[in-house]
């Protein structure tokens, strides 16, 4: 599975029905999944979809 880090350019934040809560914010880096539908898998403590438009920028992180 091909893996990139991106710059997260806009926060964005979802709450679980269970009240989990899942948050990126503008300046950190993260891993991500490849960009399908205009969405990516955020890997973090939970794999969040989020819409590719609050990145900027993808830079191959594993080729596998």
């Amino acid at each position: 599975m091909k893996m990139y880090n991106r710059i997260c350019i806009k926060d964005y934040s979802v709450t679980a029905q269970n009240g989990d809560h899942f948050e990126i914010k503008r300046g950190q880096e993260y891993i991500t999944s490849f960009s399908k539908f205009g969405k990516v898998i955020v890997y973090s403590n939970f794999w969040v979809k989020v819409p590719t438009k609050h990145f900027a920028g993808a830079v191959l992180f594993t080729k596998c």
